[in-house]
């Protein structure tokens, strides 16, 4: 460690005495390291795909001691084609980032300053990243849920003041209105509630059990109306940030309203705290570190599947605008903007 430091030192001492003198023959020296490396390591490889092996003599094969004392031995030079394999890709790698690797090396400032540099249309772009779904209407059995269980949906709507087309639309998202769905975690039922989440909601709301459908459905509301509470702070947009808090976890929520707030952007609207979730991936562990820098990571976690959530919302919110156009309010603000459009489209004429 001590040598390797004494290198690095050096190198940076040179390196900001003139740039040029030590980026040309460190570029070239580094470059033809790893072409005849990786020249090297591709004949072996055609010597193993040819056949072309080397006989195995005793020393040659390694032995190693097996739990029940018998000694097991392995081909030295299968060993030493699998090592050349990964060293291969890995010196592949490196030569095609060798701009990136020379920097580190060097310890260039604008290496560690990169990400730093980012701004708010790195995240704008980040929605090129989903892939673009388009949405194409399908009735499906809507109908006959609401034919079943519509008045229990808006009687419970009503007294949390939720839209109950919406709550339509996220019924077919969880369940495709099937009473009796289940999905691998264990969610159940037409709002697809957790185990755990159901035995909480089913102690506040005194029920006998959240898997009846209807039960199932009053502890789905409750559920995402406590949600929606949580974020009357943003405005309109709460229904969105409860969606998603729905889906994949409150926490998520906040974490990707931290990353929004870290670039710049207003954490209270959707479209700017969607495009941070990609930015919960494990894979942008240098971003997070910045975002975070005590935790190097997101409080409540990193988030592979985030694609998950960035759709779910927009599907939902597709389907209640289309649901929108089918069924009437049940929200009395609502029917009152409409009453007055049509009598000021009456002045009108």
């Amino acid at each position: 460690m001590e040598l390797k430091s004494k290198i690095i030192s050096l190198i940076k001492s040179v390196y900001s005495k003139d740039r040029l003198f030590v980026l040309v023959p460190l570029v070239f020296i580094i470059i033809i390291l790893i072409i005849s490396l990786v020249n090297s390591i591709q004949e072996i490889n055609k010597q193993s795909e040819s056949g072309q092996t080397i006989k195995n003599t005793e020393s040659d094969l390694i032995i190693s001691p097996m739990d029940d004392g018998t000694k097991k031995t392995a081909n030295f030079n299968k060993i030493v084609y699998f090592n050349s394999y990964q060293n291969m890709n890995y010196l592949e790698s490196l030569f095609k980032n060798w701009a990136r690797l020379l920097d580190l090396f060097a310890s260039n400032a604008n290496f560690h300053q990169q990400i730093k540099t980012l701004n708010r249309k790195d995240l704008e772009r980040i929605s090129d990243r989903v892939k673009k779904v388009y949405d194409e209407f399908k009735i499906g059995n809507v109908q006959e849920l609401v034919d079943e269980f519509g008045e229990l949906i808006v009687k419970e709507c009503n007294y949390y003041k939720l839209d109950w087309r919406l709550v339509l639309a996220i019924i077919r998202q969880e369940s495709f209105f099937n009473a009796y769905a289940k999905s691998r975690a264990g969610a159940f039922g037409f709002m697809q509630i957790m185990p755990r989440t159901g035995s909480g909601l089913q102690s506040q709301l005194r029920l006998e059990d959240t898997r009846t459908p209807k039960n199932n459905l009053i502890a789905g509301i409750y559920y995402y109306a406590t949600l929606v509470s949580n974020f009357e702070f943003v405005g309109e947009d709460k229904y969105e940030f409860a969606l998603a808090a729905y889906n994949a976890g409150l926490g998520r929520v906040i974490d990707a309203m931290t990353i929004t707030y870290y670039f710049g952007l207003d954490y209270n609207k959707w479209e700017n705290v969607k495009e941070a979730y990609p930015l919960l991936a494990s894979s942008e562990d240098s971003i997070q570190a910045l975002v975070w820098p005590t935790a190097k990571r997101p409080p409540y976690g990193t988030l592979n599947n985030w694609k998950e959530p960035y759709n779910y919302v927009r599907s939902i919110m597709f389907y209640y605008n289309e649901y929108k156009k089918i069924y009437e309010s049940n929200l009395k603000e609502d029917k009152q903007k409409k009453v007055k459009k049509k009598k000021k489209s009456k002045k009108n004429k």
